[in-house]
């Protein structure tokens, strides 16, 4: 298991050149970007070639969950599948069989003091193994996943789920990243699609060899 913190600063430089003035430490410290990411590392990325990624981005509001489908969700998720078709990875559709698939959700509130890991997995708008063509299965964690004491608004969850070896009616996340304060508003989509590259930087071994045309 490993983990890795990246935290932008690039905002912050951009204050010391700009004539406009930066917010305050206290609005900084919840608009930064920290970046959080951790895989299972008994797993060899290079036995799978294909992934599909959900149509929506799943959007967390309480105790209610709904759907992005703004531009900015839809960049971002074009976006991480650029980036695993950059690492040899071939995307298909869902109901293709793929070896991988790509859970994206955004949380906005929460009403929970108590964080569990896949605690948003439960929400109506979150995409299930039945939505993935796997009724009766469940998510599960082979590693111990990134924790998270707390969310602020705006952070992004990107599960990358393996649907080639399944075991026990489980389905087992083999990556996830946590991207705090993604969508506010306050970033740009050069913010955004940027953030979404580091995630995968941090995590150099998920790529394979491409299929033979």
């Amino acid at each position: 298991m490993k983990t890795k913190l990246l935290i932008f600063l690039a905002m912050g430089m951009l204050a010391i050149t700009s004539c406009t003035k930066y917010p305050p430490a206290t609005s900084r410290l919840t608009e930064d970007l920290v970046i959080y990411t951790k895989y299972d590392v008994s797993v060899n990325f290079r036995d799978y070639k294909t992934f599909a990624i959900v149509p929506k981005i799943t959007y967390i509001n309480g105790n209610d969950s709904s759907y992005l489908t703004d531009a900015n969700a839809m960049a971002l998720l074009n976006r991480i599948a650029a980036d695993m078709t950059d690492r040899g990875f071939a995307k298909v559709d869902s109901n293709a069989h793929p070896d991988l698939g790509i859970n994206v959700t955004a949380i906005k509130t929460t009403t929970s003091t108590v964080y569990y890991p896949g605690w948003y997995w439960g929400y109506p708008a979150y995409y299930s193994p039945d939505w993935w063509g796997y009724p009766g299965y469940d998510y599960y964690y082979p590693y111990y996943p990134t924790y998270i004491t707390s969310y602020s608004s705006g952070t992004v969850i990107i599960d990358l789920v393996d649907f080639k070896v399944k075991k026990d009616n489980k389905i087992m996340v083999r990556w996830n990243a946590y991207i705090r304060a993604l969508l506010t508003g306050n970033h740009t989509q050069s913010e955004i699609l940027q953030s979404v590259d580091q995630a995968f930087t941090q995590t150099p071994t998920l790529k394979t060899t491409p299929l033979a045309n």
